[in-house]
């Protein structure tokens, strides 16, 4: 099949990118042509082409700035429109429904109607009517942005031929819209199991100049404002029990903000919390392995219950036992036991972290747990067969 995949984010920034990417990259592995056009970084006329792992990357150019750099540019979305006009796919799937990314996706379906293309709509993160951006910071521009947010989030939703969602909250709220139940896939983030293997820890820790005789506990990427004063009452929770204890931040940015976690906590920061900055992709196995435990505190919201936490792939390949509170899709996800999971409490989770600390052969069974969870019914490989079958569905 000749696929088109259209995103929002700037190229490998923004988990839906790598959500489309890699469902991209195994679908090259089965012999298919796929094409992705997602925001170049800073080119605001023309574009740039690169080809990796089988997939062709359109980086495509956008006027906007900061934030703005998100999908929203008329610009954008009209070169996008002229990029695509010679050409004809089976498949066009929409990563989200943002302008730079549907009004493209619906043309290019019409231009394919000679050969039935069909449209596919993917839904990952519920934004409007309570959702992310509810829980962003602004007053006065939070409430003129949201109607349109919430508009484009929702009203293209019933013109796709099939649909993938993220969870099943963004599954509920697409039939309450009318989405047909067929076609229409669950599809969870999915493991990279070959960037990310399980090392020895030692051996990390040495590698990276970290105390070898720490418990330490790590967190990797986006932190929503709403749970860093909850991540960092855990971690004091925890160190009080576990003195040894030592934080590890990979990465870590306070979302919708150019804080780091650091900066946020201000004064609450402490001697033993370590910061490591932004790390390349291909080093982000080495900083997980160096940890004993690894943390996914997510508050009882709208946004959480709907949305795929896709660090939480990265903590499974690593083979790392996780503290998690019984959120959304994590709590579906349980019964694996690869860690242990409490409400969305400092209480809760610091004595999850305490229990991990007391019992290293339980935690060495989660670890092995989470390594098999990756290699199965969360590996790329599984995942995309599965969206495979749904373009095929979509086409019958």
């Amino acid at each position: 099949m000749r696929i088109l995949y259209l995103n929002h984010n700037v190229v490998r920034k923004g988990g839906t990118f790598y959500r489309a990417f890699h469902t991209a990259r195994y679908l090259a592995r089965r012999g298919h042509d796929v094409t992705l056009l997602s925001i170049a970084a800073e080119q605001r006329t023309g574009f740039r082409y690169e080809r990796e792992a089988g997939v062709t990357v359109i980086h495509t150019p956008d006027l906007l700035w900061g934030v703005g750099r998100t999908g929203w540019d008329p610009w954008d979305t009209l070169c996008r429109i002229g990029v695509l006009h010679p050409h004809q796919w089976d498949i066009v799937h929409a990563w989200d429904c943002r302008p730079v990314v549907i009004l493209p996706a619906l043309y290019a379906r019409q231009r394919s109607r000679g050969v039935d293309g069909k449209l596919v709509i993917d839904w990952c993160d519920w934004w409007g009517r309570g959702g992310t951006q509810a829980e962003r910071p602004g007053g006065l521009s939070k409430s003129l942005y949201a109607p349109v947010e919430t508009f484009f989030e929702e009203a293209f939703r019933t013109q796709a031929d099939a649909t993938t969602v993220a969870s099943r909250a963004l599954r509920e709220r697409a039939l309450g819209l009318g989405v047909p139940a067929e076609p229409l896939l669950i599809m969870p983030g999915g493991s990279d199991t070959e960037t990310i293997r399980p090392l020895d820890s030692a051996r990390a820790r040495a590698s990276l100049n970290l105390p070898a005789d720490a418990f330490i506990v790590g967190y990797m990427g986006a932190l929503p404002r709403g749970e860093v004063d909850l991540l960092i009452e855990v971690l004091h929770r925890a160190r009080y029990e576990i003195p040894q204890l030592s934080f590890l931040a990979i990465g870590v940015g306070v979302a919708g903000s150019s804080l780091s976690l650091r900066e946020a906590v201000a004064e609450r920061w402490a001697d033993w919390m370590l910061e490591t900055g932004r790390v390349p992709f291909g080093d982000v196995g080495t900083y997980l392995a160096a940890c004993d435990a690894l943390m996914l505190p997510m508050r009882d919201n709208v946004s959480n219950r709907a949305r795929w936490p896709s660090k939480l792939n990265d903590y499974l390949a690593a083979g790392r036992p996780v503290v998690a509170t019984l959120v959304g899709e994590v709590a579906a996800l349980a019964h694996y036991r690869f860690g242990v999971f409490g409400d969305a409490t400092s209480e809760a989770l610091a004595g999850g972290i305490v229990r991990l600390a007391s019992a290293p052969e339980l935690a060495a069974d989660y670890g092995a747990n989470a390594r098999a969870l990756a290699e199965g019914a969360l590996n790329w490989d599984t995942i995309v067969g599965q969206l495979e079958g749904l373009y095929l569905q979509a086409q019958a």
